[in-house]
């Protein structure tokens, strides 16, 4: 089962340290894909939004549009707007108040803090699971990586079941030990 962005973001940003760990944990494989592909959605609905709200405002048609002034340069302005969202959503910058002809500039404040949150922590994880010793590295990767079932790896590290089954406890533990003192408290 494979959640989806939306609900990664939300349940991420109400969540407390050991909620988020085991959302980084259980989605490891797809945690920062997830992450990127929710940023490329919100670029793209505060740029509709700002687009359809300020037309709103000038009381704009959308229509074609005529430009009446020579000095007016909707590519520009479009470009330099496009730079600006890029802006608070990468950097948390929001210079110009370009979230406030938004429908919801606090959700959209709320998510670009929590996907800041969500990379900062994931990387906390990230190492934290590279620093696991060999074994215990390469067999945690697999089985949260999702690219073998713990039958699988028991067989192919010579091990039984219930053994890998055991260590995969003890280093989820320890993972979850090392990383969640280096976690936000709250959003």
């Amino acid at each position: 089962m494979c959640i989806t962005e939306e609900k990664l973001v939300d349940r991420y940003g109400q969540g407390n340290p050991h909620e988020r760990f085991m959302l980084i944990y259980k989605n490891y494989e797809v945690f920062l894909n997830l992450v990127e592909s929710y940023e490329a959605g919100l670029f793209n609905r505060i740029l509709y939004e700002r687009e359809y709200n300020l037309r709103a405002k000038n009381g704009e048609d959308v229509g074609v549009r005529i430009q009446t002034n020579s000095l007016s340069d909707p590519t520009a302005r479009q470009a330099i707007e496009n730079i600006l969202i890029r802006e608070v959503i990468e950097e948390e910058k929001d210079s110009g108040n370009i979230l406030e002809d938004t429908d919801d500039p606090e959700k959209h404040r709320r998510d670009i803090i929590t996907l800041h949150m969500m990379r900062r922590e994931y990387a906390v994880f990230d190492k934290s699971l590279k620093a696991l010793s060999g074994r215990d590295y390469r067999i945690t990767y697999r089985y949260i990586n999702k690219e073998q079932k713990l039958e699988k790896i028991a067989e192919e590290e010579d091990l039984a079941y219930q053994s890998i089954k055991n260590l995969i406890a003890v280093t989820r533990k320890t993972l979850e030990q090392r990383t969640i003192p280096f976690f936000g408290e709250k959003l």
